[in-house]
């Protein structure tokens, strides 16, 4: 798969590119998808390697990443009508139905920065990797002016690389072949 930007030389990609979307069964005939960071300003995957240094007997040293242990915290994450995976998770969190939480998620990251050809974003096929068996974590539930729910995304890194077509939460995911 050919992967290639979509930015000039020099261009920053803006945030509103780097796109998380959930997925999960919410006992419908198909899952349920949300776009996730409504409302939040600021959310960052985070890699958290596990780092090995060590240094020979001959004094050089070497660093090795054994594996990554990928989160992403969204904080505020606000109660907002129409969102079905906060639904979801207040009645889980509610309830102590810790089982609605593990493994229970798909996850798509969608970088729609990076794209597969030259594609316009109408036709475009955007660079995507799919994370099966992802835990979501609401990490409190109140607030002061509004109710939030902040969350943390436990990523699984049992990953499927391929394609989105479009950037809503009605896309189709195509794998790499």
């Amino acid at each position: 798969m050919a992967i290639e930007s979509n930015l000039t030389v020099g261009e920053r990609a803006q945030r509103k590119l780097l796109i998380t979307v959930a997925e999960w069964d919410n006992g419908g005939s198909t899952p349920a998808r949300e776009i996730l960071g409504t409302r939040t300003e600021d959310s960052s995957i985070e890699f958290n390697p596990d780092v090995e240094e060590s240094t020979d007997i001959r004094g050089i040293s070497y660093t090795d990443i054994n594996k990554t242990n990928p989160k992403q915290t969204l904080d505020p994450m606000y109660i907002i009508g129409g969102s079905e995976l906060s639904t979801y998770l207040t009645v889980a969190a509610l309830t102590n139905d810790i089982n609605a939480y593990n493994q229970k998620f798909t996850i798509y990251i969608i970088t729609a920065f990076l794209q597969n050809g030259t594609p316009t974003t109408s036709d475009g096929k955007y660079f995507t990797v799919k994370h099966t068996g992802c835990t979501i974590q609401p990490t409190s539930l109140g607030g002061d002016s509004y109710t939030g729910m902040p969350i943390e995304i436990g990523f699984s890194n049992n990953i499927t690389q391929g394609t989105v077509d479009k950037l809503d939460d009605a896309f189709t995911f195509t794998a790499a072949s």
